[in-house]
C-alpha cells in the first residue's frame, strides 16, 4: 500500500469567476454570530468544478463555479479574508491545494504565493438537503420581478415576525406573493403553470427573498422552488446556484380583505412624470412626516407638500381623471416605492373617498396591487 496524499481538494479557477460568487454567497454570513464557523465559506469539489456554501443558519447560499479539479475535498475558509484577497488577485491561472495534515490551504496566481489556515468542512453545519418535498418550477424572470415588486412592502420590525417575511401563496391557479407592514400592501400575481397540485401558505423572510436577484444573476430559465416536507424550509434552483431559507411559522394576516373593491376616483397618468414629481415635491415633506398632498382637477393632478419652516412646493401633473374630486395625503416615500418598480409606462391611481386605502395597479390589471393607508392631515 502507498502513503496516502497529505494534499486534497487541489484545482485551477479563475480568479475572478471565483470573486463573485464569493462576494453574493458571503451575503449569508451573519457579522452577529458567536459560532467561529458560521464565519466560513464551505469549499466542496463537485463535478461541475468547485462549490461555495455559507449560511447564517436561516439563509444559506451556495454556487458552483467552473473550476478543473485534480483532487477532490473540501474544507472551510474564512469568508471576508477570501473574498477581499481573491478581489485583488490579476485574472491569471488561481491554483488551489489543501494541505490536510495542517487544514491549510495554498492559494497560488501570477506572483501571488499565500496560505490560509482553515477549518475542517466536518465541523461545518450541514444544510438541509431538498431531496424530499413538494417541487414547482416558475420561470426566473418573472419570479425576480414578483420578488421586486412585493418585498419592499414586507416590514422590518421584528416585534411582528410574521409581517418581516413575503407570503408565498400558491394555488391550483398559481402563485401569488404578497407583503404588507400594515401601512401599505404589494400583491403580485404570477402565471399559472401546469397546474400543480401543490397547495401552501408560506411566508419567507423578505432578506431571503432579496438575495435571489443577486444570487440568481447570469442564470436563465426556470427557477425550482421546493418546500420541504416539514414545511419549514424553502429551496430555491436556477443553474448553479440555490438559495435556501427557513420559513416563519405563523399565520399569514388576510390580506384580500385589504384590497379596495370599488372607487369612485380613477386617475391614469405617466409613471416616469409621475415619479419625478413626487420625488422633487416630497424634498419639501422630509421634516413634516414625509406626507404629500394629491387633489384631482380637470385633465391633471396636482401634488405639494409643506414644511412650515422650510417651504413648500406645488406641481401639476397631466393626467386622465375620472369619478369625483378628491384631496388625499400619503406618505411619499411609499408611493415613490411603487413607482419605482412600475413594469408599464402609465399607471392607475383609484381612490374611493379620502380615509379609504388608495390604489395603484398598471392600467386595467389585478396582477400587481400596490395598497397604501392614506394619512389623516388637514387639507
Amino acid at each position: 500500500m502507498g502513503i496516502r496524499s497529505q494534499t486534497a481538494l487541489k484545482l485551477t479557477c479563475q480568479p475572478s469567476t471565483l470573486s463573485s460568487a464569493l462576494q453574493i454567497v458571503s451575503r449569508a454570513i451573519s457579522t452577529r454570530t458567536t459560532l467561529p464557523i458560521l464565519n466560513n465559506i464551505l469549499l466542496e469539489t463537485t463535478s461541475e468544478g468547485l462549490a461555495l456554501t455559507a449560511t447564517n443558519l436561516e439563509i444559506g447560499i451556495r454556487k458552483v463555479v467552473a473550476a478543473e479539479v485534480a483532487e477532490e475535498g473540501s474544507t472551510t475558509v474564512p469568508a471576508r479574508l477570501l473574498t477581499d484577497f481573491v478581489g485583488t488577485l490579476p485574472e491569471k491561472d488561481l491554483e488551489m491545494a489543501l494541505d490536510l495534515s495542517t487544514q491549510t490551504l495554498s492559494l497560488k496566481c501570477a506572483r501571488f504565493d499565500t496560505h490560509v489556515k482553515c477549518i475542517e468542512a466536518e465541523e461545518f453545519p450541514p444544510g438541509p438537503r431538498p431531496d424530499e418535498g413538494d417541487r414547482l418550477s416558475i420561470p426566473l424572470d418573472e419570479l425576480l420581478a414578483a420578488i421586486e415588486q412585493t418585498q419592499m412592502a414586507a416590514s422590518t420590525d421584528e416585534a411582528r415576525p410574521v409581517l418581516t417575511g413575503v407570503l408565498l401563496h400558491i394555488d391550483r391557479d398559481g402563485q401569488t406573493l404578497a407583503a404588507t407592514d400594515g401601512h401599505r400592501l404589494a400583491v403580485r400575481k404570477l402565471q399559472a403553470r401546469g397546474g400543480s397540485d401543490l397547495e401552501a401558505r408560506l411566508i419567507v423572510p423578505a432578506r431571503a427573498l432579496a438575495e435571489l436577484p443577486r444570487a440568481f444573476r447570469g442564470e436563465s430559465g426556470e427557477v425550482e422552488v421546493i418546500v420541504s416536507k416539514a414545511r419549514n424550509q424553502i429551496f430555491f434552483r436556477a443553474g448553479t446556484s440555490e438559495v435556501t431559507s427557513r420559513l416563519i411559522d405563523g399565520t399569514y394576516p388576510n390580506y384580500t380583505q385589504v384590497i379596495p373593491t370599488k372607487s369612485s376616483t380613477t386617475v391614469k397618468v405617466a409613471t416616469s412624470e409621475l415619479n419625478q414629481t413626487v420625488r422633487a415635491v416630497s424634498l419639501f415633506a422630509r421634516d413634516s412626516a414625509n406626507v404629500i398632498r394629491l387633489k384631482t382637477e380637470t385633465g391633471g393632478l396636482v401634488l405639494s407638500a409643506t414644511t412650515n419652516e422650510v417651504g413648500d412646493s406645488r406641481a401639476e401633473v397631466s393626467a386622465d381623471v375620472e369619478g369625483s374630486d378628491i384631496q388625499i395625503a400619503f406618505n411619499a416615500r411609499y408611493i415613490l416605492d411603487a413607482l419605482a418598480v412600475a413594469a408599464e409606462d402609465h399607471v392607475e391611481l383609484l381612490f374611493d373617498g379620502p380615509l379609504s386605502p388608495g390604489l395603484i395597479r398598471p392600467p386595467g390589471s389585478d396582477q400587481y396591487l400596490y395598497v397604501i393607508m392614506p394619512v389623516r392631515v388637514a387639507m
